[in-house]
């Protein structure tokens, strides 16, 4: 009696918290909403010793041994860093030393050193088992200059230059598709239906993809599944945000938006580094795009000098410096993609010194960070969805408001060596509410009309406009309404129990 007395005065509190106070409808998945990570597979992780034939450690121009099995057993950290895209370098078979996957010579055959068909499809299966999307880099400008279709006097007119330095030195020289020609477009067309129909990816990262004429991707995109997402690469830093609108128009889903890299760079490199050129950027794109939630903003790529490279060179903490640069990453409209090893830090230069072996033994502070933006970015709309609106911006201390249906946020970032103080007059919020911090605790409240934000040096906070915080009457009337009824019930069946024996 007294084990079941007991199991009776437990139920209501296991009724009441089985369900949130209330809790919004999850909106269907969109591209804008994902967060990705771009990944090379000889430098991520080797699983396989079985392919590992040209692997030489002693040598950072050759093969070091990352592969498909290598990715699939590192997923769970990728998840749990909070991504929830993976964008693996390209994996179609290449010349001779070719670890980074640009000198395709079939496009038709994985490349022997990552493994099989059969092992990437396991690699995409294990990636959509944990609701992550996969990308594959396919570069359809140039091949190696031993693909045999340079070779083919039959298609000789498939190139404009069958040897040619490539853009990014460090590839040396490569043979450049003619991509006005009808038959080569038919056919990278039928290359990007094959892989996407054989291992079920969920689109395609393009490299180089503003050296291709704008009409080639208008035809590109229409002869593939619509479900396909198409990013396009751009590193071109002082390309125009209208010109790589075009792009987006001829049928590229998103663009890797090259112009925001160098400013987003120089802003978080060092404290009290301007901070104006970037929002400027961001209403350019709000104006010209398509859709500009899917302008995809990142720090550094494969093609170029790490971020930490600057850092170093400005004598600061690394990890500091890309906790503060990947919050305003996140937060700010458009789709964060950040390269393998920034969660370490690796520092590098360009082409092979870019391309460091991935260590998992480190230090997990930035990665904890990361996870922990990275959830904020999946739970809350408005980071994803919502507007963007400018509040403050002097030497580093920025703040900005997203807004999204009847959610608000405030985020603010102090990239300074001060404690910093901004106020923000209550009409612009609502002074019955508060600011509550969800990174760091923090919480504002209205006064004399303003919110005042105050942030210590090189500290980070997204706000939450809520409802004040303190008693909850209503809550606590429910909760003895409950128990009133409880032990009504309770006493009733003893009553019946009694008359019973």
């Amino acid at each position: 009696m007294k084990r079941r007395l007991c199991s009776l005065i437990l139920l209501p509190f296991l009724l009441l918290y089985a369900f949130p106070v209330s809790a919004a409808e999850k909106e269907e998945r969109k591209w804008q909403d994902e967060t990705m990570y771009y990944l090379m597979v000889d430098r991520f992780n080797n699983g396989d010793n079985q392919n590992n034939q040209e692997v030489n450690n002693n040598d950072p121009l050759a093969y070091q041994g990352g592969d498909f099995t290598g990715v699939t057993g590192r997923m769970d950290h990728i998840k749990d860093m909070g991504f929830t895209t993976v964008i693996l370098s390209p994996i179609f078979q290449n010349e001779k030393g070719g670890y980074h996957g640009y000198w395709t010579t079939d496009f038709y055959k994985t490349n022997k050193q990552f493994g099989t068909m059969k092992e990437l499809k396991k690699l995409v299966n294990e990636a959509h088992e944990r609701d992550l999307k996969v990308l594959i880099d396919l570069p359809v400008t140039r091949v190696s200059t031993t693909h045999p279709w340079t070779k083919d006097d039959k298609k000789a007119d498939w190139f404009t230059n069958k040897r040619e330095v490539a853009p990014e030195k460090w590839l040396g020289e490569m043979a450049t598709l003619n991509l006005e020609n009808q038959a080569v477009t038919k056919e990278l067309i039928q290359v990007a239906n094959y892989w996407s129909e054989q291992t079920k990816i969920d689109g395609y990262y393009l490299s180089d993809a503003i050296y291709a004429p704008v009409s080639f991707w208008a035809n590109f995109s229409e002869g593939l599944n619509k479900d396909l997402y198409l990013l396009g690469e751009s590193n071109e830093q002082d390309m125009n945000v209208n010109k790589l609108a075009e792009y987006q128009k001829a049928g590229l889903d998103g663009m890797m938006n090259g112009s925001m890299m160098s400013p987003l760079r120089e802003q978080f490199k060092n404290v009290n580094e301007s901070s104006s050129e970037t929002p400027k950027l961001l209403k350019e794109v709000e104006v010209s795009w398509k859709d500009p939630q899917l302008s995809a903003h990142y720090l550094d790529t494969n093609k170029t000098t790490r971020f930490t490279r600057d850092i170093v060179q400005e004598n600061m903490f690394p990890g500091t410096r890309w906790m503060l640069a990947l919050t305003y990453l996140y937060t700010i409209p458009g789709t964060p993609v950040v390269y393998y090893g920034s969660e370490i830090a690796l520092d590098g230069g360009e082409g092979v010194e870019n391309h460091g072996l991935m260590n998992f033994r480190i230090d997990k502070e930035l990665i904890d960070y990361m996870k922990k933006i990275g959830d904020l970015r999946q739970q809350l709309p408005a980071l994803t969805r919502g507007s963007y609106e400018p509040l403050y911006e002097k030497n580093g201390m920025v703040v900005f408001k997203r807004e999204y249906q009847d959610e608000t946020l405030i985020v603010a970032i102090n990239n300074t060596d001060e404690t910093q103080k901004v106020t923000i007059p209550a009409k612009e919020l609502a002074s019955d509410k508060e600011l509550r911090g969800l990174l760091n605790d923090n919480l504002s409240r209205a006064e004399n009309g303003n919110f005042t934000v105050i942030l210590d040096r090189e500290q980070s906070e997204v706000f939450a406009l809520t409802e004040k915080s303190g008693i909850n009457i209503s809550f606590i009337a429910a909760l003895a309404a409950v128990y009133i009824i409880f032990m009504v019930f309770i006493y009733l069946v003893w009553r019946r129990g009694r008359a019973a024996r």
